[in-house]
């Protein structure tokens, strides 16, 4: 949690930046009460929906510059049958030059604008409220430039006041009981509690006086707190509200251009990149189906001369097989006269037989040695001597193969 919130405290006229934040160049300012004009405002009932309105008139009457318009923040302490009583404060901007100098020289804009001393409360309000937390108790806070005053009944201020010495403390203190019998009502002052290195010379005829010691400078886990939460106070000035919004929105316009200088980047690359990898990858398959091409010739007449070389060592279709299968098969009343061989393709041949059986016999003989794919039988037909004529031809291969 305490990371999330980048906290700026302005002391002693130098400013300390403590933890780091969500957003970079962005701080949660705290002041001494003394810069702040703060103010306990009891708001009506018919008004409490819009408290600045009833809180900005007072606070500008207390404002040393009557003509600068005031931007107040207002944090909700308590609620009664009268109306709402809120914490008020507001920061005048003419006095601010020495704060301004020092967040531009951290380049720090201002989220919200808190006073240190209701940080401090938060972190030691377990040893603030240690005897009792429905006591009415007046609380001094030491601060590098001043004192704050605080009176409480119980977690609820009652009044708020900043001191610029101690030479007046008596005074003070009256004024603020004053006060807080206003807000609070008549009660008996319990106890005052000194947080840091105050002087209590007189402070006892009020009341017990308990010391506590301050929490470390570096501590700002109070503020940091507040900070998390809605309804605590903010006196943040307009004009400084303005710049963190154009801050804000020019950050958010450099990301939207960068964005989109990324984007259009990456359009050019697939504009103009898309085409040389297409080409280099069209290159590159044009190379492989080359060297596909080129073995695939190669395997080709390989092949082809592993075929020839069987063709010719393949005897199975050779003249004289084929002479042999013809010519053990022919009949006793059957002669050839005419003999013609093509070794792809088959044999032709014709003769003359004494009786058509014979020539029957002869083809059936021959298919049955399924040597051929075919056997074609043109005749027989009547010729000189009574002879049965006849052509046969045996085919390798039918006509569809």
């Amino acid at each position: 949690m305490a990371e999330s919130v980048q906290i700026a405290a302005f002391e002693g006229g130098q400013l300390s930046v403590f933890g780091q934040g969500e957003r970079r160049g962005e701080a949660v300012l705290a002041l001494p009460l003394s810069r702040l004009l703060v103010k306990m405002v009891r708001v009506p009932t018919e008004s409490r929906d819009d408290p600045v309105a009833v809180a900005t008139p007072v606070l500008q009457a207390l404002s040393p510059y009557p003509d600068e318009p005031l931007t107040v923040g207002c944090e909700p302490v308590r609620e009664d049958a009268a109306g709402l009583v809120v914490l008020a404060a507001a920061l005048p901007e003419s006095a601010t030059d020495d704060i301004a100098e020092a967040l531009d020289a951290a380049k720090l804009n201002v989220t919200r604008v808190d006073a240190r001393a209701l940080g401090t409360l938060r972190e030691k309000w377990g040893e603030i409220a240690a005897n009792g937390a429905a006591a009415r108790r007046l609380v001094l806070v030491r601060e590098p430039d001043d004192l704050a005053l605080f009176v409480l009944d119980g977690e609820q201020p009652s009044a708020v006041r900043a001191l610029s010495s101690e030479s007046e403390l008596r005074r003070e203190l009256m004024l603020s009981l004053l006060e807080a019998e206003d807000f609070g009502g008549a009660k008996k002052l319990d106890e005052i509690v000194l947080v840091g290195d105050i002087a209590a010379d007189g402070l006892e005829a009020f009341a017990p006086v308990r010391r506590l010691a301050p929490p470390p400078v570096e501590s700002v886990a109070g503020l940091v707190e507040r900070a998390q939460e809605a309804d605590t106070l903010d006196a943040l000035p307009a004009s400084w509200r303005e710049v963190l919004e154009e801050t804000r929105f020019k950050s958010k316009l450099v990301k939207s251009l960068v964005a989109a200088g990324v984007v259009w980047a990456l359009l050019l690359l697939v504009l103009f990149g898309v085409p040389v990898v297409y080409g280099f990858l069209t290159n590159h398959q044009k190379t492989l189906s080359a060297e596909h091409a080129r073995k695939y010739r190669e395997v080709k007449e390989m092949r082809d001369k592993v075929e020839l070389m069987q063709k010719y060592s393949d005897h199975s279709r050779g003249v004289l097989e084929i002479l042999k299968a013809v010519s053990d098969r022919l009949p006793g009343g059957v002669e050839l006269n005419s003999w013609n061989f093509r070794r792809e393709e088959g044999v032709k041949f014709s003769g003359e037989a004494n009786e058509a059986a014979e020539v029957y016999a002869l083809k059936d003989a021959l298919i049955a040695t399924e040597a051929f794919a075919d056997v074609v039988l043109t005749g027989p037909s009547a010729g000189k001597g009574g002879k049965q004529r006849f052509d046969i031809e045996c085919k390798f291969e039918t006509e569809e193969e």
